[in-house]
């Protein structure tokens, strides 16, 4: 008599087993998507680092443009400065000469006049302005003084007399004016009657004595 084998069934798969790819599954995708955000967040510090390059780039440029620009200016300055300081011995020409004049409604004086003011209308189109010193405070930045000289009326300290015309132009002094300053009220001048009395009874004493 044949015994039926009856054929083993291949074990059933454990949950455990089922759920293992699931989970391996997982973890590549969280380990990719973290790979992704740190990716990410670099080249965002790299996007970051280039935005502020170029901001200071823009900024030592612009800084640059007008360093440039205000040096040029200097430049045309400090040449219109240059040019006006050599024609200011043609103004103290052109003063000294009005000041001679015997006659100041005489034709010639009068066109003189005319070709004096025109050029100082010019240079002060141009920025010269003279210093007004006779009475100001004494001040070494625009004024070169020659002398001192006592004055009742003058302050000590303040101009007394402008020999020289200074001239400027805006904040820079092309060339100060030549003063005499005043030294303050002249000492009193001592009286001579009150200088002889002592001498005289001096003198009344040493005769008594003798006598």
């Amino acid at each position: 008599m044949t015994r039926n084998k009856t054929k083993e069934s291949p074990p059933l798969p454990t949950p455990a087993a089922e759920a293992q790819p699931a989970s391996t599954g997982c973890a590549a995708e969280a380990d990719a998507a973290d790979a992704a955000q740190a990716a990410t967040a670099n080249l965002q510090q790299e996007l970051d680092a280039s935005r502020a390059q170029n901001v200071r780039l823009l900024a030592d440029f612009d800084n640059y443009r007008k360093r440039v620009a205000r040096e040029r200016s200097e430049i045309v300055k400090r040449a219109g400065e240059e040019i006006v300081a050599e024609l200011l011995p043609v103004l103290d020409h052109f003063d000294l000469a009005l000041q001679q004049a015997a006659d100041p409604e005489a034709p010639f004086v009068v066109g003189i006049r005319m070709v004096y003011d025109q050029l100082v209308a010019a240079l002060g189109k141009a920025g010269l302005a003279a210093i007004q010193a006779p009475g100001q405070r004494f001040d070494p930045a625009i004024h070169d003084a020659i002398a001192y000289q006592p004055s009742p009326e003058v302050d000590e300290g303040c101009v007394l007399l402008q020999t020289r015309c200074g001239y400027r132009m805006g904040d820079h002094v092309i060339r100060p004016a030549t003063v005499i300053v005043s030294s303050g009220p002249p000492e009193p001048e001592a009286d001579p009657a009150a200088e002889a009395a002592p001498e005289a009874e001096g003198v009344e004493g040493a005769d008594a004595a003798d006598a």
